[in-house]
């Protein structure tokens, strides 16, 4: 799901290391997959799960910024990030067609459209409860197994995962507990490309579904928001408006 923002370093004799390997070398893609979903907790209860709310705390620019944070979660496509930062509320949201933010440290509390490449990378992952790799036909993502890599001491399954839009990312599962590590891709923003990576981990179930409660999410290399999860709620009552992007205040006259 979360991409959906530490795996421990695999410490094992040589002896039960190369067993090991050669027995996962004979994985084919779908069956990766299918060890992926059971991992997590299994089809049906992925599928049951029609909403997901996250609380924690934020950590910016270091550990200079703290802050309260609430991320929200609807199918099909609809998500909700909220920040308090110095008393001031900082919110990102997609409504399935709209990208929407508030960011009052830009001069102006009222709510404003997000720019055509961030509404576009919103529209495109429309799998923010599930992840790219479930049900990936459906969504028209096509998946390539590259092989494995290690991430930070992990062996790890490397896919490649192509949009309907031709856009690539990349999705690495620990071999021992297919549990996503990490993703990584290109996203435009401002005209600029960015280079981003995203570890999530610290993983425990929620309702029997696995999710993380850490997320990190760097730029080129570069820390630039640490998630620390203290709750999820799933298949809370959720209303569709606070996704909306709210009408701006009309000027007194």
């Amino acid at each position: 799901m979360f991409k959906p923002l530490s795996a421990a370093i695999l410490s094992l004799p040589l002896l039960w290391v190369l067993p090991m390997h050669a027995q996962e070398a004979d994985l084919t893609l779908d069956q990766i997959i299918q060890k992926q979903i059971a991992a997590q907790g299994g089809a049906a209860k992925m599928k049951a799960i029609t909403t997901v709310k996250a609380s924690g705390n934020a950590s910016l620019m270091g550990g200079q910024i703290e802050a309260p944070v609430t991320m929200t979660m609807k199918r099909p496509n609809l998500v909700r990030m909220e920040l308090n930062v110095q008393g001031q509320s900082f919110v990102q949201a997609f409504d399935g067609t709209t990208a929407w933010m508030v960011n009052p440290f830009m001069g102006s509390p009222d709510p404003t459209k997000s720019s055509d490449e961030d509404t576009a990378q919103a529209k495109e992952d429309n799998d923010f409860i599930d992840g790219p790799l479930f049900n990936h036909e459906a969504k028209g993502n096509k998946l390539e197994l590259l092989g494995k890599e290690d991430v930070d001491g992990t062996p790890s399954y490397k896919i490649k995962i192509t949009k309907p839009s031709g856009n690539v990312s990349y999705e690495y599962l620990d071999a021992k507990s297919f549990l996503p590590i990490r993703s990584t891709g290109k996203r435009k923003q401002m005209g600029q490309e960015l280079d981003i990576e995203t570890t999530p981990g610290n993983y425990k179930a929620v309702e029997g579904v696995m999710m993380p409660f850490s997320i990190e999410q760097k730029n080129a290399g570069q820390t630039v928001i640490q998630f620390t999860i203290t709750k999820y709620e799933v298949n809370v009552p959720v209303d569709d408006k606070i996704f909306a992007m709210p009408d701006k205040p009309k000027a007194d006259k």
